[in-house]
């Protein structure tokens, strides 16, 4: 048998659903509270989602410090940079973001178009930046 609190629970979490339900468009999100030596969490998402984790939201976080960086860099570079400077730069600077993060943090500015790593083996640039002209080709000026 459910104990009272449980069914006081349920029965919040029920009403907050109804409540919810009714805003345009809700969204994830995680509130806690506490007092009267009690704590409590409320995490709401989308039910066709994996639930979100806390080290998931850090993990995000600190990563969206790394790429604001690695963006940082590049502009100030003024040319193409890659990985191993990059995190070479980082190091030099104490930036405190490791390899591991900024090659996570590449990888998710790439696949959202932010960065373009074409294979000339130069290095990330901003996608916004002019495409650089192909020099000439063995064939040119051949008749």
């Amino acid at each position: 048998m459910p104990s009272e609190t449980r069914t006081l629970v349920e029965s919040a979490a029920r009403e907050l659903i109804r409540l919810l339900a009714r805003t345009a468009s809700p969204t994830s999100v995680r509130v806690t509270e506490a007092g009267s030596g009690l704590a409590c969490m409320i995490q709401v998402w989308d039910p066709a989602a994996v639930m979100p984790t806390a080290a998931g939201e850090k993990r995000d976080h600190h990563r969206a410090g790394c790429k604001q960086a690695i963006l940082d860099a590049i502009r100030a570079a003024g040319e193409p940079l890659t990985r191993k400077q990059i995190v070479k730069l980082f190091r030099d600077n104490r930036a405190g973001h490791g390899p591991g993060t900024v090659a996570k943090a590449l990888a998710d500015l790439t696949k959202d178009g932010t960065l373009v790593n074409p294979k000339d083996k130069r290095g990330y640039r901003l996608a916004e930046w002019p495409k650089p002209q192909k020099g000439p080709t063995l064939f040119d000026g051949v008749n």
